[in-house]
Order: C-alpha cells, then sequence, then structure tokens
C-alpha cells in the first residue's frame, strides 16, 4: 500500500515516469518521499533518487527532458541535483550497502524502512533538518533507538553512533525550518521531547 495523499499529484506523475526509464533501474527513491509513500505522515515534495551507478548530468537530461522543463542546479562526480517542472530532483551515486532489499509497490522501487531510517540518522548527524526529526518520531511507531542505531551501524560501518546520539538532541538548527505539512498530527514540542525520551533511555 501507498500512502499517495503524502505527494502532489503531478510529483506523483513525474516519479512513475522515471521509475519505467531502463537506464535509471538500478535507482530507488530514498529521502522524505519514500517514508511518506510507506508511512503516511507528512507532505513530501522532492524526489530522491539513490543507486549504484555512475552517472553524467548530461546522461540524465538526455533520459528526462521530455518529461518537463529541466533546470540544472548542481553537479559533482556522485550527485546530479535538478529540478524538472519546480520539482526537486536528486540522483546519488552511492555506495553503502543495502540492509534490505529495496521493495516495489505499483512499479515504484522504494528503499525499504530499515535504510531509510539509517539514513535519516546519518542526515541528523549531518545537520539535522525539522523534517528528519519529524520522520524520526512517527518511525518510533515501526522502531525502537536501539533497533534504529543497529540499522545505522549496519549501514555505515565509517559512522559514529555517539555522534547520532548527541545530534538527535541537538535542534537549534531545526528550529529555523519552516513546518512540513504534516498529515498525521504532532506538535513539536511532543516531537523534540519524544526523542530526547528515547535517547536518554537508551544512552543514560
Amino acid at each position: 500500500m501507498l500512502y499517495k495523499q503524502s505527494v502532489r499529484e503531478h510529483t506523483l506523475e513525474l516519479l512513475k515516469k522515471i521509475m519505467l526509464v531502463p537506464e535509471l533501474f538500478p535507482f530507488g527513491l530514498a529521502g522524505g518521499t519514500a517514508l511518506a509513500l510507506q508511512i503516511g505522515h507528512r507532505l513530501s515534495v522532492d524526489l530522491d533518487f539513490f543507486g549504484k551507478k555512475e552517472f553524467s548530468a548530461s546522461e540524465l537530461v538526455d533520459l528526462l527532458y521530455s518529461f518537463g522543463k529541466i533546470q540544472l542546479l548542481s553537479q559533482n562526480k556522485n550527485i546530479v541535483v535538478m529540478q524538472i517542472d519546480n520539482i526537486k530532483v536528486d540522483f546519488v551515486n552511492y555506495r553503502y550497502p543495502l540492509i534490505k532489499k529495496q521493495i516495489n509497490r505499483e512499479n515504484i522501487r522504494l528503499y525499504a524502512l530499515p535504510d531509510l531510517v539509517a539514513m535519516k540518522l546519518a542526515a541528523i548527524a549531518g545537520r539535522g533538518r525539522k523534517r528528519d526529526f519529524i520522520d524520526i518520531f512517527f518511525l518510533f511507531e515501526y522502531y525502537n533507538l536501539s533497533e534504529m542505531m543497529s540499522f545505522y551501524n549496519h549501514k555505515y560501518s565509517d559512522g559514529s553512533e555517539l555522534m547520532v546520539a548527541r545530534s538527535l538532541t541537538y535542534f537549534d538548527d531545526a528550529e529555523q525550518d519552516e513546518e512540513p505539512v504534516l498529515i498525521k498530527k504532532a506538535k513539536w514540542s511532543e516531537i523534540k521531547e519524544k526523542i530526547k525520551q528515547e535517547v536518554r533511555n537508551e544512552y543514560i
């Protein structure tokens, strides 16, 4: 089952088109949109594709030009960021292993929840956005913090669990972010307190 109300109709249409491009079969959808489609907690607007495949921006533009107006935003060896009809789309050549095989729902290839949990924790360890903390809060309906950390350690052998634990209770940067549109309701104060409690239970 996909929670399609978590993605705008035009974004979902673009996602389905990209999934049908044979050259892009190595890529699966990750990020907030992959998570929202699976747990239905908030509206998500970006498309983040991850896979072990080298590519160039020009190759991607050639594959996707018929889907709408493309604006290239940034590129380097492993990441290409673009907008297609004002929808932000990322392609990432990603070297980290999958914890669990990608799932396929209605011909949409999605990273499974254990991988999305690990990637969210890595994002928070970098610079946690409000939406990342919100995602973790709703993921507590599926996993406790110990399980989440085991996913993180499995995926990132070069990561730091201690850094993640500290970052989970640092909200200063996130306070400045816009509020995501929530489908399942929760207050920001409630979200912060729940995460802090989980960290206290696990590490203190």
